[in-house]
């Protein structure tokens, strides 16, 4: 990122208001600021994928700092994850609603 651009960041965020969602132009990667708490601001980096344009969830991953970010991208890269969410779809996932007469 250069002088510029970092320039403008902290412009945007200085004029949002707290819970913004400021867009990027990276598809899924959102800047929110939050309230000052004793006169310190704090702004996450919202993780949040979209499928068509829509976001997978209503809130992402809230990441503060690159210490939380690669510890999200070890647990995401294990593969016990993997098998865990394979298994609950496999037997979860397709699962239609009963329905009952009443």
């Amino acid at each position: 990122m250069n002088q510029e651009q970092k320039k403008i960041l902290i412009q945007t965020v200085e004029e949002a208001i707290p819970w913004e969602r400021i867009q990027t132009n990276v598809e899924g990667v959102f800047l929110v600021k939050t309230p000052e708490q004793k006169n310190n601001q704090n702004v996450f980096v919202e993780l949040n994928p979209s499928v068509n344009g829509q976001p997978v969830k209503k809130r992402g991953i809230y990441l503060k700092n690159e210490n939380e970010l690669k510890a999200f991208i070890e647990l995401l890269e294990n593969p016990k994850v993997r098998e865990v969410l394979k298994v609950i779809n496999e037997y979860y996932g397709k699962r239609k609603a009963s329905k009952i007469e009443i």
